[in-house]
């Protein structure tokens, strides 16, 4: 009688019995007194305790559990937790279905937008149950047949409604519908963009999930928008030698949440001078194969498109532009990526890695000044752009076009998983100093100082101004010691004879007789390690502009929190005021904190999927389930640790380690004895993947969220990177 409460349900708290013969006397006798065994964890002087017999469903195609709000925040979606893969009817309510158990989010005034005829049977028996008992916050146990009719085994009422703040929740369908209009007219073609239809993706370029989260804070997403999404992106990949489209504004908010507009993303992959003609078939076509295969969103440059030339083109095309380019067509795209390429790898054109990373020393002069804390908010922006982002868009390009060429040797059998593991071991870039750093502070307080002037201004959120940085980090929380004769990574890597043979024939086969194997290796390395710095130096600008509004805020008494819920524009809005009351100002900005905290906290309650592809996609939310970027060959098994914020004082060593964000703040994890990394949000070619390929950790990078969810309710985990396995052990596995 206490299974099923208004306050609490006790959910799959007692036994129950399947597959039972109704023709077998002591087989039902033999079930009902297993199940009554079961209520000896209740009271078991309970007269009116009861035994339910139902009738066993066969021909499953789907079953689950479902909810009628959302859990957590009480926000309007039926929650559809299911599993359409194993035909059993008990996959999702014992946990033992891992990966077969998906999970649907339809709101509850959206009915209309949906297209699968089981789902539309589902709702509608659900909104029968709502009427008959009155209720509109229901947990149901269902399953479905073959003929799509649902059966229900069980409802009860949810519990934990009384801890909803239904008024977070008021403009909740206000926010949806504009969501919808707002997305129905982004969608539609744009002149002077090739592509016919559009799709916006969290993670398919620049990845922003990844980086300010899925649902930033106003000043984390104004900042990242400003920095890099709404211009010097793209200034730095044209100069490169890439098409430029007639817009430059790369990430949108939906609901609050951030986007990449994929079809821009596309049309800036092309090769400059491309035809109309030809970028039309290439951006419809990528754009289609994403569509359809929606599990490539964080791979877009490895599975959808193809963006530089490397040794392997021609077998690339084949899996990737069959069909959709006549032969000559197919020519022209090859020697426009052609080149592009080969000046980036001689080094002989503006856009080089040395150039670049001029630049990037410019930069670094500057933040080595006295006087650079003092900049003016306004300059430390504009140099951070100049300086910082736009020649780092052009180091991630470089680092790609690396990456590109590695996967290509390897496809062409002349180096192999081990060679590429050699390669990336080979490398030192600013993590591999960090690591050597953190030892040597981990010796000796004095060290403290040095190491906080290099390297105090990483912060596991880059963009989050609530998220400390190591400089506001003590003594205690910066050393952590470790054994270092487990992470003595670097390594070397040569050529071998026939190596060197093959790549120089190769070379000399695409007319690129002065350039040899030798300068190819050599520009891969520079390539990555280039962009680690890159990106190490630019950060560096990016806390300044955090600690820099800090400082503000702080003389207005103004809290770090508060500020985070300000535009950028905001801030230098408020900023340009201060010489004004300064009272009348803190009244005007307390007013615009408390509305956009409101709009963010609504926002947290809205789901939306990774890929939004169509209006309805506001409506039915499928969580995608994510193949991980799997970094190594190596098997593990490990306990698993979950890390939200930045340093902790839990040992991590020995331990398996997830985080959402794969921030370079969290580079300090690898100067401890960590024998795997996952990560929620990742591409192959992310800043996570690149350091565990460097330290020969393995990890699986971009697991997706409802994939990443199950995995923190593990307590070990099963990784296998040969294979491309993860499994998650609980507690019952371990007995």
């Amino acid at each position: 009688k206490d299974e099923d409460g208004f306050l609490e349900s006790s959910a799959g708290k007692y036994h129950s019995a399947l597959n039972v013969s109704s023709k077998d006397k002591d087989s039902v006798l033999n079930a009902i007194r297993q199940v009554l065994a079961s209520y000896s964890k209740s009271d078991t002087t309970n007269l009116n305790h009861q035994v339910i017999v139902q009738e066993m469903v066969t021909e499953t195609i789907m079953s689950g559990v479902l909810f009628t709000h959302e859990l957590s925040t009480g926000a309007p979606y039926y929650v559809i937790n299911y599993d359409d893969v194993t035909g059993r009817t008990d996959s999702v309510t014992s946990g033992n279905g891992e990966y077969s158990n998906r999970t649907l989010y339809i709101r509850r005034d959206g009915k209309d937008s949906i297209r699968s005829q089981r789902f539309k049977h589902l709702i509608s028996a659900v909104k029968e149950l709502e009427y008959i008992l009155n209720s509109k916050h229901l947990d149901i146990e269902f399953a479905m047949n073959d003929k799509f009719e649902p059966k229900l085994f069980q409802v009860r009422s949810l519990t934990g409604t009384q801890k909803w703040d239904c008024k977070e929740l008021e403009n909740f369908n206000a926010l949806t519908d504009s969501t919808r209009n707002k997305l129905n007219i982004a969608l539609k073609t744009t002149p002077g963009i090739f592509g016919a239809s559009n799709l916006f993706g969290q993670m398919p370029d620049w990845n922003p999930a990844e980086m300010i989260g899925r649902v930033p804070r106003k000043l984390a997403f104004s900042l990242y928008e400003e920095l890099i999404t709404n211009g010097p992106w793209l200034e730095g990949r044209s100069q490169m030698g890439y098409h430029r489209p007639s817009s430059s504004k790369l990430m949108l908010s939906f609901a609050g949440q951030p986007y990449i507009d994929v079809r821009l993303s596309f049309n800036s992959f092309l090769p400059s001078g491309i035809s109309p003609k030809i970028g039309e078939k290439l951006v419809n076509s990528w754009l289609s194969k994403l569509n359809e295969s929606p599990q490539y969103h964080d791979k877009v440059e490895f599975e959808i498109v193809t963006t530089c030339y490397d040794f392997d083109f021609d077998g690339k095309a084949k899996k990737l532009l069959d069909g959709v380019l006549d032969k000559e067509e197919l020519d022209d795209f090859k020697m426009r990526l052609k080149d592009l390429t080969y000046p980036l790898l001689r080094g002989d054109c503006d856009m080089s890695i040395k150039k670049c990373l001029d630049k990037i020393r410019e930069l670094e002069a500057k933040q080595n000044r006295a006087t650079f804390l003092d900049t003016s908010l306004n300059d430390l922006i504009q140099d951070c752009i100049t300086l910082g982002t736009i020649p780092f868009a052009m180091l991630a390009r470089h680092g790609f076009i690396a990456s590109s060429i590695l996967e290509s040797l390897k496809r062409l059998e002349i180096f192999d998983d081990s060679d590429v593991s050699a390669f990336h071991a080979s490398t030192e870039t600013v993590a591999s100093k960090l690591v050597q750093d953190m030892w040597e502070l981990a010796d000796s307080e004095v060290e403290r100082e040095k190491f906080v002037n290099k390297y105090g201004h990483l912060r596991p959120g880059t963009y989050d101004i609530l998220s400390p940085s190591y400089s506001q980090l003590s003594v205690e929380e910066l050393s952590l010691s470790t054994d270092r004769s487990s992470l003595n990574k670097q390594g070397s890597f040569y050529l071998n004879s026939k190596q060197k043979k093959m790549i120089d024939q190769l070379l000399e086969k695409e007319g690129c007789t002065d350039f040899s194997a030798v300068g190819l290796i050599d520009y891969l390395r520079q390539a990555i390690e280039g962009r680690e710095y890159g990106k190490f130096v630019f950060t560096r600008s990016v806390s300044a502009i955090l600690e820099s509004i800090a400082n503000w805020g702080k003389a207005l008494e103004v809290s770090r929190e508060m500020l985070s819920h300000l535009s950028i524009s905001e801030v230098k809005h408020f900023q340009s005021e201060t010489q004004a009351d300064s009272q009348v100002v803190l009244e005007h900005l307390t007013k615009v904190v408390d509305a956009n905290r409101q709009k963010w906290k609504l926002t947290r309650s809205i789901r939306l999927p990774q890929l939004l592809a169509d209006c309805e996609g506001v409506d039915v939310v499928p969580f995608q389930v994510s193949q991980p970027n799997f970094i190594s060959s190596k098997k593990i098994t490990g306990e698993v640790m979950f890390l939200d914020t930045g340093f902790t004082s839990d040992q991590i060593s020995g331990k398996v380690i997830l985080i959402e964000n794969a921030d370079p703040g969290f580079d300090w994890i690898f100067s401890q004895e960590i024998i795997a990394l996952i990560t929620k949000y990742g591409g192959a070619n992310s800043h996570m993947a690149i350091r565990c390929a460097e330290f020969g950790i393995p990890a699986a990078i971009g697991c997706g969220e409802q994939r990443f969810e199950t995995l923190k309710k593990a307590r070990s985990i099963v990784l296998d990177c040969s294979s491309r396995i993860l499994t998650p052990l609980f507690q019952k596995d371990l007995n």
